[in-house]
């Protein structure tokens, strides 16, 4: 390094300034001398202090001279003649800017680092993303696998469910057919139905025990009629003692009309043995003979007016009544009662003559008690 710092050397500028110099000393000093010896006084000086002037400017001019030479010869002792402060200056403002290029670098290397560990992190979260996407890819290729498995057993149920659907259709077929039959062949065995009213009968207030026990012998016999009628054969049937006992106990000496039923238990098919039930109540009187029970405006004028329809309709009205009023329907039919077929027949012919608006009135036939039955007689107006 020192060999290549001796070698890169300006030798020859360096010899020449000492040569260049120690001649300008050495004619300085032989002129200083030739002036001081010659006695010149320049600007008012002694002699001598003329020679120590010329001395001193020969100094003043080799040292002007070698910087001169030097400017010449060296950008750098230019540089550093004429422009040292603005270096200086220029190294202090690149001094800061490389302090602060120092400090914005290790910032920037901060950052650096911390991104890097961003850019980690990210790559471990993106490992565990793809780790999760695979696995969410095979759940779902899993599924879609079902999915298409579910597709065909739905086909497969589906075919299933409608070959079923037609075999439960024609199975209920066959049963509704089976039920009718059946039902017909019960109702052509079945003698007599279940609540059917095989007779009915009034206690008067203030009967004795003995009176009560006639009455229900005749109830009885009624009954037996109705039964023999309904269900000939052999079937035999009789009171339950206790029941009979009961209303025995319920109506005798007291100052209330009561009624009695005499009911079948359930029903009961041709040839077997009737099972009867007593329903008691007190009996009150609903209607007097000739109370009108029910009346009804119809427009016989009317359009599509039906005489036979509007019959029907008026009885029906009539039973809503009778029963809203206390009387009681039969358990079976929960009819109140019924009108003849001719006297039906009568009114209609009747209602058909008219051509004007007419009061439908149903009076009592007799006096009807809370058992009914509801006998009545059909009057227009």
């Amino acid at each position: 390094m020192q060999l290549q710092i001796w070698a890169d050397t300006n030798w020859t500028l360096i010899i020449s300034i000492i040569a260049g110099s120690a001649l300008l000393a050495y004619l300085g000093d032989i002129l200083g001398s030739k002036y001081g010896k010659q006695r010149i006084s320049i600007f008012g000086l002694r002699p001598k202090q003329t020679g120590s002037l010329i001395t001193a400017l020969t100094g003043i001019f080799i040292s002007v001279t070698v910087l001169v030479v030097l400017s010449i010869f060296s950008q750098n002792v230019r540089t550093a003649l004429f422009s040292m402060k603005a270096l200086q200056t220029e190294l202090r403002n690149l001094y800061v800017q490389l302090q602060t290029s120092r400090a914005e670098s290790e910032e920037a290397q901060g950052e650096l680092e911390k991104s890097r560990l961003e850019l980690t992190l990210s790559l471990e979260s993106l490992g565990e993303q793809r780790i999760l996407l695979q696995n969410t890819t095979l759940s779902l290729d899993m599924a879609r696998f079902d999915l298409e498995t579910l597709r065909n057993d739905r086909d497969v149920l589906g075919g299933e469910k409608i070959k079923l659907e037609d075999a439960v259709a024609s199975l209920r077929e066959e049963s509704e057919e089976l039920r009718r039959e059946l039902e017909v062949m019960r109702m052509e065995s079945i003698g007599v139905q279940a609540n059917a009213l095989l007779a009915q009968t009034a206690i008067p207030p203030g009967s004795g025990r003995e009176d009560i026990q006639k009455i229900l012998a005749s109830l009885a016999n009624d009954a037996r009629a109705f039964v023999v009628n309904n269900a000939p054969s052999n079937a035999t049937f009789a009171f339950d003692e206790r029941e009979e006992a009961d209303v025995v106990a319920l109506a005798s000496g007291s100052s209330t009309r009561y009624f009695v039923r005499a009911l079948a238990a359930e029903n009961v098919a041709v040839g077997e043995s009737v099972k009867v039930r007593l329903e008691t109540g007190k009996s009150y009187l609903l209607y007097n003979e000739g109370d009108v029970i029910h009346r009804k405006l119809v427009e016989t004028d009317a359009v599509g007016f039906s005489a036979e329809e509007s019959l029907h309709v008026f009885l029906r009205e009539l039973k809503t009544v009778a029963i809203k009023n206390g009387v009681k329907p039969d358990p079976a039919t929960n009819s109140v009662g019924s009108l003849e077929g001719e006297e039906f027949f009568e009114v209609v012919e009747k209602l058909r003559g008219f051509r004007a608006p007419v009061i439908i009135n149903a009076l009592a036939r007799g006096d009807i008690y809370t058992e009914g039955p509801v006998r009545i007689k059909i009057e227009l107006e």
